[in-house]
């Protein structure tokens, strides 16, 4: 299979999910809900780098998305581009990007201020392994909703620490709802031991 369509059909796999996280730090709890929708995979896997494929710049990016699925575009078309390795190494650890939501308890806050040297702009970080890549995943808010997050960016530890400076937080509960049947998965509780 087309390594790229094996990238989108494992985030496609995300969308019927939604995470809910309940945080706290110093005596203070923030709970927040993670969605997916098909056009932020476009940015989450580092598409938007490619300036010189027009077909993953122009048009609706989950329509991008389902041309992926398609096979309309391959890994192979990508890898002409001349910023491909600026993306490259976010394919294989995006595949295990649902396995590291689901083992994840690595939550920081997170503040732009501090590194400078980044143009990211996320609320989140959370950091874990995806497909056996230690990797960050920075999280922001999803239009005007405080409490929905969406995934703003993703890619494999480096050289820069971006969780130096940041406030940790203690992961406090995580759910995991299955939005077309109402199934929640408990994924991790420390409140409930903490009622017993």
């Amino acid at each position: 299979m087309d390594l790229l369509k094996k990238c989108a059909l494992a985030y496609s796999n995300l969308l019927i999910y939604e995470y809910h996280f309940v945080i706290g730090r110093k005596g203070i709890t923030k709970e927040f809900y993670l969605s997916f929708e098909k056009s932020d995979f476009h940015h989450l896997l580092g598409l938007h780098k490619l300036k010189d494929i027009t077909q993953v710049q122009r048009g609706m990016r989950d329509k991008i998305f389902d041309q992926i699925i398609k096979d309309m575009i391959s890994i192979e078309l990508i890898k002409k581009s001349s910023y491909y390795e600026k993306m490259e190494e976010r394919i294989i650890p995006l595949i295990g990007l649902e396995k590291m939501l689901d083992d994840n308890h690595i939550i920081f806050r997170y503040n732009e201020k501090i590194h400078k040297f980044s143009l990211i702009k996320a609320d989140y970080l959370l950091e874990g392994e995806a497909n056996l890549m230690k990797s960050y995943l920075f999280l922001g808010r999803r239009k005007d909703n405080e409490k929905e997050q969406m995934c703003r960016t993703f890619f494999k530890v480096g050289d820069k620490d971006y969780t130096q400076g940041q406030p940790c937080y203690t992961l406090l509960k995580k759910e995991k709802k299955n939005l077309l049947t109402g199934e929640v998965i408990i994924q991790y509780d420390r409140l409930a031991s903490k009622k017993e």
